[in-house]
């Protein structure tokens, strides 16, 4: 069968890659009709996006429940309130907008798997992500994520030769640099990749030392810069400096306290409502900076005090984060996916989607890490997305959309995996009939 469908795919690529995008555009586009639904700002952080965007979009600025300042990343909301300003602060503009940047991240799959292996494998890992439940589900939310995958994505394209080149572009280091700051702006997490890629070149790299030290200092000091403005606007605003957002705090106590440890529904993921983690009568009333900053400390404390359950509690996190069932409405916290508001929810119930793919899916994508081993310098910057990832995971939490940026990664080791049984087993009856 893997022999019969990659012969199938030799044939008419550009051809295959069409059908599987309309393909993806199709499965999204009935996810939002048939679950999602039409005219609905959704739940979890949904709505503060949303909000956000059409604070922005009516010239009141970034500011949600007229008094946080800084309370998600600015780039989504600020590309959302662009279409906003145009059409009005309509939620299914939005979601037409996540759609497109769903079916984006099925091309770029397909692009980083043709340019580090074969066509082949690039069209066989954008029809698994065309198809894969998280990405699916990320296609129908107003959240961030989408439009940093995508940004994931093209950094990850431009720079996955460049890095080691023997004759580095000083403007593809200028445009990875740019890049990589605006997914800071999208997920502030990212900042590990403004480390981590310079360091990747520095110590992978094969042109002169001087020139990858140029290269890598020009990619950090523009993505600087591309950070900077909204940091300078935040010390205006609150006189005191916040880099990013006033929610980091919260979001690493939440998932660092005794009560995620001893309350067995909590283990891996973070204490729901947040309202009743340890302490929140000393957090509830504090202004945004100092709520920010004392759950920073209390999480920081609780690691510090409590050092005998870190190891027990990174378990249960990297559980979570690499399991195959989905339990997504848990973990996403919002939207009728995995609930019992549609006629998928309510199938979802019975038929976990997720757990048939991943099944399939996460072992081939172990078996792709292992046959690809022997190009490891070529393959830094795709590792990198899974540790760097994995990482967070055990510093905040492991739920299934802090896993949605490694998704693309895992069907592009995943094609890789089919590719190499599909040769393998080529070779093996070209053997026998000979």
């Amino acid at each position: 069968m893997a022999v019969a469908l990659t012969r199938f795919v030799d044939t008419r690529p550009r051809a295959i890659l069409i059908a599987i995008l309309l393909c993806a555009m199709v499965i999204r586009l009935g996810f939002w009709v048939a679950v999602v639904g039409f005219g609905t700002t959704g739940g979890g952080d949904e709505p503060d996006y949303h909000n956000l965007a059409a604070a922005i979009a009516s010239g009141r600025g970034m500011i949600l429940h007229d008094e946080l300042l800084a309370p998600r990343p600015p780039l989504y909301p600020i590309v959302l309130a662009g279409l906003y300003a145009i059409t009005g602060p309509n939620p299914d503009v939005g979601r037409a907008f996540q759609l497109v940047l769903g079916v984006g991240i099925v091309f770029l799959v397909f692009a980083i798997g043709r340019r580090l292996f074969s066509a082949k494998v690039g069209l066989l890992a954008a029809a698994l992500a065309a198809v894969n439940p998280s990405l699916v589900y990320l296609s129908g939310l107003l959240m961030t994520e989408n439009l940093y995958v995508i940004l994931l994505l093209l950094l990850v394209l431009l720079m996955v030769r460049h890095y080691r080149s023997r004759q580095p572009s000083v403007l593809k280091f200028a445009a990875g640099g740019i890049l990589a700051g605006l997914c800071c702006l999208a997920r502030p997490t990212a900042l590990t990749f403004v480390v981590f890629i310079p360091a990747a070149a520095l110590v992978f790299g094969r042109s002169a030392w001087a020139k990858r030290l140029a290269c890598a200092a020009l990619f950090v000091i523009l993505a600087v810069a591309v950070i900077a403005p909204w940091s300078i606007r935040n010390h205006a605003r609150f006189g005191e400096r916040v880099i990013f957002t006033t929610h980091g705090g919260i979001t690493f106590y939440e998932s660092n306290n005794r009560l995620v440890h001893d309350t067995p529904e909590f283990r891996g993921i973070v204490v729901s409502p947040r309202t009743a983690v340890p302490g929140w009568d000393g957090l509830k009333d504090l202004d945004e900076v100092s709520y920010d900053r004392e759950a920073w400390r209390m999480g920081l404390a609780f690691v510090r005090e409590n050092p005998e359950l870190l190891p027990r509690m990174a378990w249960w996190k990297f559980a979570r984060f690499w399991r195959f069932d989905s339990n997504v409405k848990f973990d996403a916290g919002a939207g009728p996916f995995g609930g019992g508001e549609s006629s998928r929810g309510s199938a979802s119930g019975e038929i976990d989607l997720g757990l048939l793919y991943w099944m399939v899916v996460i072992p081939l994508f172990v078996l792709g890490l292992a046959v690809t081993r022997r190009r490891f310098h070529d393959l830094v910057l795709p590792y990198g997305v899974i540790a760097v990832h994995t990482f967070l995971a055990l510093v905040f939490h492991g739920s299934l959309r802090a896993r949605m940026p490694v998704e693309p990664v895992i069907v592009l080791f995943a094609a890789a995996a089919v590719a190499w049984i599909a040769l393998a087993v080529r070779r093996r009856l070209h053997t026998a009939e000979v």
